[in-house]
């Protein structure tokens, strides 16, 4: 069984493009994906300058190609793709499991290869029959476009002859709309108020604390990622992994055991100290 790979390159703007199979395209600010069907996995490959928003962009590439596979002509490369391997450049040499899936990624491009149409390539040796080649070069796009409704043609209405003149309130002339020969009957329609929307003075002290915390947290970090779990708590995060995670009730913040962890105590600290600044506001 012949086995293909591809390498692609994951683009801000929400889209993977195939590149020629090379190590000169991990550079420091790229996202590199590779699919390989001889490990059942598509590796992604993130560069040590990579913001966390492009970061979280190619994943989703990544899931689009370990699901669905990438079509060229009337083949789908990667159809039966089950893992995802996704490795931080920043991490290597520095953790063990990162260090471990570069290894594997640095031996799977280290193998020698043939050239095949569309920037396929393939490991194994002798005959190989290519893939169809295609003009074009379908790309992977973050959200698929969605497919175009096809109206069906009017048909012609034919107006059956009326015997009978009809009265000047029953037919309008054109341009007239509201030139008829008796007056029409006034509708009343029945106005309701627009409801008010009462917010508490309570729950703005809420949001605001909220907003205290990622303000706090912003004056050191310029990349993060918040998020709001389904028990109603938050996580903040960078790209070396997470900075902390709190629930807020009534007026209360409640980090978890583990948040700042990871974090330098001074900046803890100085995290904290903004915090405090902030919340004299509310007094």
């Amino acid at each position: 069984m012949t086995n293909y790979a591809l390498m692609f390159e994951a683009r801000p703007g929400g889209e993977i493009i195939p590149i020629k199979w090379s190590k000169d395209s991990f550079m420091p600010e790229t996202s590199i994906i590779v699919l390989d069907e001889g490990s059942e996995s598509v590796y992604l490959w993130h560069g040590v300058q990579q913001g966390l928003v492009a970061r979280r962009t190619a994943l989703r590439q990544a899931e689009s190609l370990k699901g669905h596979g990438y079509t060229v002509g009337k083949s789908i490369i990667g159809r039966d793709i089950k893992y995802i391997i996704e490795i931080d450049a920043r991490k290597v040499g520095k953790v063990p499991e990162d260090t471990k899936m570069n290894d594997n990624l640095q031996e799977i491009l280290d193998r020698k290869y043939t050239e095949l149409d569309n920037f396929i390539v393939t490991f194994q040796a002798g005959v190989a029959k290519p893939v169809a080649a295609v003009k074009t070069v379908p790309k992977v796009e973050a959200k698929p476009a969605p497919s175009p409704s096809v109206s069906k043609p009017v048909e012609p209405v034919t107006t059956p002859a009326v015997s009978k003149p009809v009265s000047p309130v029953q037919v309008k002339e054109a341009g007239s709309e509201y030139d008829v020969a008796e007056p029409m009957p006034s509708i009343k329609t029945e106005t309701k108020p627009t409801p008010s929307i009462k917010v508490s003075a309570s729950d703005l002290v809420t949001d605001a604390k909220i907003a205290f915390v990622f303000s706090a947290i912003l004056e050191h970090y310029d990349d993060i990622w918040i998020s709001k779990k389904p028990d109603g708590s938050f996580s903040v995060e960078q790209m070396d992994g997470p900075i902390a995670t709190f629930s807020i009730k009534g007026s209360k913040l409640n980090f978890t055991a583990n948040s700042f962890s990871g974090v330098n105590p001074g900046v803890k600290t100085a995290i904290q100290k903004k915090f405090i600044e902030l919340n004299k506001l509310l007094e």
